[in-house]
């Protein structure tokens, strides 16, 4: 059965070698989300897929349909609108299409639907993926078995990463007699010292054996002041933080707020406080919605049957997996393990902090492996077993 996936596969990364460039070449600076996904649902119309469809945040959702609905998998890969420079995202959606064409070609007969999503999203706000599962899956959430994250992982299963957010510290009120006499950058002088006690924090933090080091940075800092009396009356410190399992979001706010509190405590009439940043997400349909800019860390157990069997039928064709986990990049698996505890594991070529700029293409080897690597998973995970059958034969 495998062998006619390889033999298959071939063939069909030819077939849709335009397909590829086109994603690949995409930029998503100079166009919209809905540009690059709407060449996406295209293509999986005509290759033939069930229920191809497009919802409010630009999800794409294509299913290729099994024998029951209720052992599903899901295929997820992603499009980052801020990506920073980086296109690596694009592998998982390339690799996963052509995994999943491949897997309809062979006709290889599933106990459950294949679910193939593409997913938006932006720095910190994982919009794309809450709004697919509240939504548009929301009447089949209860039969999934299972998701599969199309992220670079040097072909092992990856189970887990560090949660991130975006915090902001906000002190109000008359700084000091001083702070008056402040106009423009200036006015960091009232910021350092807070400032400087958060990059004290930043050495302290803890660390987690399998995920990493927690981190903290300033992104940046703003200021309101009052025109009339050019006085300052607010100002706030954007905090980028990656925490472990070990910290949770609560208690991070909690000292961020003491810490701020503390710096000023001398000053009259000072109000602080901490919270997660909140970003506004319009998309080109015109539907809003408001998403908090935070990523939970999440560790997917690695005896879970989805994991060994996954491991399993890798190892079995060739692959040299092991289990992992990601240091630095943030994933779907904080919502869909994090939050809903559906088993999740992460797969595909490339390393995490791999950029690729449009001239770049794939190396064709390891793209072939990826596209295999997905079948393998996907047939042993909800494909029928098929004995006493040879590929010449089916």
């Amino acid at each position: 059965m495998f062998e006619m996936i390889k033999r298959k596969q071939k063939g069909l990364i030819t077939e849709l070698e335009s397909f590829n460039r086109a994603v690949f070449s995409f930029d998503v600076k100079n166009r919209t989300v809905f540009d690059l996904t709407s060449i996406i649902a295209n293509q999986l119309k005509a290759l033939g897929f069930d229920n191809v469809s497009q919802d409010a945040t630009g999800n794409v959702v294509a299913t290729l349909s099994g024998y029951s609905s209720k052992e599903n998998l899901v295929l997820i890969s992603h499009i980052d609108l801020n990506q920073g420079g980086k296109n690596s995202f694009k592998n998982g959606i390339i690799s996963s299409i052509n995994a999943v064409a491949s897997l309809k070609r062979t006709m290889i007969p599933l106990k459950g639907n294949l679910i193939f999503c593409c997913v938006p999203r932006s720095e910190c706000c994982d919009f794309g993926i809450k709004y697919l599962f509240e939504h548009t899956l929301k009447q089949k959430a209860e039969n999934i078995k299972g998701v599969i994250l199309c992220e670079p992982t040097d072909y092992h299963i990856a189970l887990g990463h560090k949660g991130r957010m975006e915090y902001e510290i906000i002190v109000k009120g008359n700084l000091g007699r001083d702070s008056r006499s402040f106009k423009g950058v200036n006015i960091l002088g009232t910021m350092f010292p807070l400032i400087n006690e958060l990059e004290k924090v930043s050495r302290e933090l803890p660390r987690d054996f399998l995920l990493g080091d927690s981190r903290l940075s300033v992104k940046d800092v703003l200021y309101e002041s009052n025109s009339e009396q050019n006085q300052y009356n607010q100002f706030k410190v954007i905090v980028d933080r990656e925490f472990v399992p070990e910290e949770s979001v609560a208690a991070i706010l909690s000292r961020a707020k003491n810490i701020a509190f503390n710096v000023y405590k001398d000053e009259p009439s000072i109000a602080v406080n901490a919270s997660v940043v909140t970003q506004t997400i319009k998309t080109e349909t015109g539907f809003e919605m408001a998403s908090k800019k935070e990523f939970k860390p999440w560790k997917m157990p690695s005896h879970d049957r989805l994991v060994l069997s996954s491991l399993e039928v890798l190892k079995d064709n060739g692959f040299n997996s092991d289990v992992s986990y990601w240091q630095s990049i943030m994933t779907e698996g904080s919502y869909t393990y994090g939050e809903l505890n559906i088993p999740t594991i992460g797969f595909g070529a490339g390393l995490e902090n791999q950029s690729f700029s449009d001239r770049d293409n794939f190396n064709p080897i390891d793209f072939e492996k990826a596209v295999y690597g997905y079948s393998l998973i996907i047939a042993r995970n909800i494909g029928m077993p098929c004995f006493g059958w040879s590929s010449d034969e089916i």
